[in-house]
This record gives structure tokens, C-alpha cells and sequence, in this order.
């Protein structure tokens, strides 16, 4: 895997995250190596890109955190705890704090143990993915157990690299804007899929982060996330992007939000699997909600007077 190391440092955004690196992990390293006195007020700072340098988005979800700072302190103690397996630490982490994933909590053990921890994100997982570089894991592999493995490709990656884990995490921004540009990629389309295939992975998660063949509501997940995303691949390329039931152009990152792709069960009473799966636009998927198919189908037709 290449980068141009030298045009990607010379971006003004990416040379700015560099050179803020030092300044960020003497800020935030120590508080999360012993999160005893971390205050509410530097865990704000570290979710805001303003402080963080770095990271946007983390503020989205991860304030709610904030609400118990007793536990968010001892879900990172045990996070950072490195006596402990990785990935028991970190399933725990994950289960106690609502509103933290896997995003965030690997900032947060970069910032801790800078030479030790890479970040799994919306941007380097889509990336290391379209590039071929994305390891498997194990079947019935907890999110702690992923990352594990996860953490093992980005250390080698950076090695190969010669780069430290945080400007390797900058990078994947360089490269992701690098093949947008290029259009070896369709960006809003795959974190459509990648959102969709998120989301029906979160439902299988259990209280450690484990994400197995589950019940919820009756329902079981039956596909891998990555196996759910070669899916949703082919079903939008089977209605060319349009929405399954009315045929309405789906929008990817229009400003209509009603019409954006949603993971919708043809039988509801049926399992999320292969052939039981169709993408419809979000608006239908709530109306719809247990209603037959082809009994929505009609009072569809009826609507349109067909």
C-alpha cells in the first residue's frame, strides 16, 4: 500500500494534525492513561476537533458520556488497563459507556499509548476495505476481539509506513480524498452501505460488545458485516440506486434525509438475511414498519391511483 508521504504531509490540514500531534498527547495522554482526574470539561475538549486536532465528528454521540463521569472514568481505566487482554478491556468499555464506539474509544487509547493503538473509524475501516487490506476475524468475534486484530494490521501497516499510528491515522483522510478525486470511489454511496450494515451490526450486540447470532424481537442477524455490505452492493446495483417499493431515486447526501437509503425485512416477521432484505428509502421503512409487503404495496398503488 503506497502514499505519497511527502504531497500528503504538505496538505495544510494534514501537515497542521502532524504538527499538533505532541501538543495533543501532552494535553490528553495522561489523562487517559489515569482517567482519575479527568474532568467533564477536558472529556468536551477531547471530543471537540478544536482540541483534539484531529478527529471530527466524536461530539455527535460521545457527549452523552459525559452525563456519568464516575463511569465513563472507570470504563477507561479498565480500557487503558494493559494487564488485561485487549479485547476483554475493551468489550467491557464498550458496554458500560451509552453513546461510545469503537471511534472513540480508540482515540482514546492512541492518546494513551501512542506507539501501541490505532484508530478503527468510518474512515479507516472504508478505506483499508476498498484498498483489500481489511483483515477477517473469526466467526462470532466480539468488537474487542476485532479490534485486537484490527490493531495488529494498523502497527504493521505504520511500520511498513514508517510513520507513527497518528499521522498513519491522517493519512487514510489524504487517500480517501485522493481516490474521491480520482473517482476510483463512490464516497456517499459506500458509507450509505457502511452505515446500513453499522447499524444491523449494532442490533446483535450484546451487553459485553459481542456481536454473535442473536435474537432481537425474534429476529436474527444471519449475515456478517462484511458479507451485509457485498449485499447491499448488489441490491442497489439490482434497482440502479432506487428505492425498492417506489422506485424514488434514493439520495446518498442530498439534503432530503427522508430519502436516504434505509435496511428494510420484506417479511417482518421474518430474519435479517439474504433474500428477506430489500433498501428502501427511510420514509417507507417508517411507514411500512410490520406491515405485509404486498399489503403496503397496494395501499402504495392506491395512493398513486394505479
Amino acid at each position: 500500500m503506497a502514499f505519497d508521504l511527502k504531497k500528503a504531509l504538505s496538505l495544510p490540514d494534514i501537515h497542521r494534525s502532524v504538527h499538533k500531534r505532541d501538543e495533543v498527547l501532552r494535553r490528553f495522554g495522561p489523562l487517559f492513561r489515569d482517567p482519575s482526574s479527568l474532568m467533564h470539561q477536558d472529556y468536551l475538549d477531547f471530543l471537540s476537533l478544536k482540541h483534539n486536532h484531529h478527529w471530527s465528528g466524536l461530539e455527535r454521540l460521545g457527549r452523552t458520556a459525559a452525563n456519568d463521569m464516575d463511569n465513563l472514568r472507570s470504563a477507561i481505566s479498565i480500557l487503558v488497563d494493559e494487564t488485561a487482554l485487549l479485547s476483554d478491556r475493551f468489550d467491557t468499555a464498550l458496554s458500560m459507556v451509552d453513546g461510545v464506539g469503537a471511534a472513540t474509544l480508540t482515540p482514546m487509547l492512541l492518546l494513551a499509548y501512542p506507539d501501541r493503538y490505532g484508530v478503527w473509524n468510518g474512515t479507516s475501516e472504508p478505506e483499508m476495505r476498498d484498498r483489500g487490506i481489511w483483515p477477517s476475524f473469526p466467526p462470532n468475534s466480539s468488537f474487542g476481539k476485532k479490534y485486537e486484530i484490527i490493531n495488529t494490521k494498523l502497527i504493521g501497516l505504520s511500520k511498513d509506513l514508517g510513520v507513527d499510528l497518528w499521522t498513519l491515522d491522517a493519512l487514510w483522510w489524504v487517500s480517501k480524498l485522493e481516490r474521491l478525486n480520482n473517482g476510483e470511489i463512490k464516497d456517499a454511496r459506500f458509507k450509505a452501505i457502511w452505515s446500513m450494515a453499522n447499524q444491523a451490526e449494532q442490533t446483535a450486540k450484546q451487553s459485553y460488545g459481542q456481536t454473535i447470532e442473536r435474537t432481537v424481537k425474534n429476529k436474527d442477524l444471519r449475515l456478517s458485516k462484511e458479507a451485509l455490505i457485498t449485499h447491499l452492493n448488489e441490491l442497489l446495483d439490482e434497482t440502479g440506486n432506487h428505492c425498492a417499493i417506489t422506485g424514488l431515486t434514493l439520495q446518498f447526501d442530498g439534503s432530503d434525509d427522508q430519502l436516504r437509503p434505509s435496511l428494510d425485512r420484506i417479511d417482518s416477521n421474518g430474519h435479517y438475511e439474504t433474500g428477506n432484505l430489500q433498501v428502501v428509502a427511510r420514509f417507507i421503512n417508517f411507514w411500512k414498519r410490520d406491515t405485509d409487503d404486498m399489503e403496503f404495496k397496494r395501499l402504495i398503488a392506491i395512493v398513486r391511483r394505479e
